[in-house]
């Protein structure tokens, strides 16, 4: 009905028209009714003729559709309402699930901000193990040497304390 994209919304397979719309559309079709109506006034008074009151002065196929629009407008004017509140319905949704979303950013942030401490935390425990390992495998060194030499002061020690 509207000459732009925004004067109606979609919602299924029904286009929904606005208010303001539907008026514009019923001024177009008055207008153009009593612009008609004149016109045909006026031609018949030029020629002097009686007119009889009695009849319509439009052809039934107008003002069937002015009976058919006016009908629509009454449907669309009924329907209108619910379709507003569904509108603020699905505004508040919307805004419900923003909220929920930065919700779980944050949670999303703390959860990255812990595994990146408990990433930490395993390289220092790797980098401890790894300097206990070596110090493990220098103290091994040192008393597999101390054995080795307590070992060959013992035996002639011991040689000498039992065969002298």
């Amino acid at each position: 009905m509207g000459n732009s994209g925004q004067d109606y919304a979609k919602i299924g397979d029904k286009i929904v028209v606005t208010v303001k719309d539907i008026i514009f559309n019923m001024k177009q079709k008055i207008t153009f009714i009593l612009f008609f109506v004149v016109f045909f006034t006026f031609g018949q008074t030029s020629k002097n003729k009686t007119i009889d009151t009695n009849q319509i002065c439009m052809p039934y196929s107008v003002a069937q559709k002015i009976l058919l629009d006016l009908n629509e407008y009454d449907k669309l004017k009924e329907t209108i309402p619910t379709y507003q509140k569904e509108i603020i319905q699905l505004e508040k949704k919307t805004q419900l699930l923003i909220k929920e979303n930065e919700g779980w950013k944050k949670e999303d942030e703390l959860n990255r901000q812990i595994i990146s401490e408990k990433n930490e935390a395993i390289k220092i425990h790797k980098s401890e193990t790894e300097d206990l390992q070596k110090e493990n495998k220098r103290l091994k060194i040192k008393n597999g040497l101390f054995n080795i030499i307590s070992g060959i002061i013992i035996v002639p020690l011991t040689y000498f304390a039992v065969f002298k």
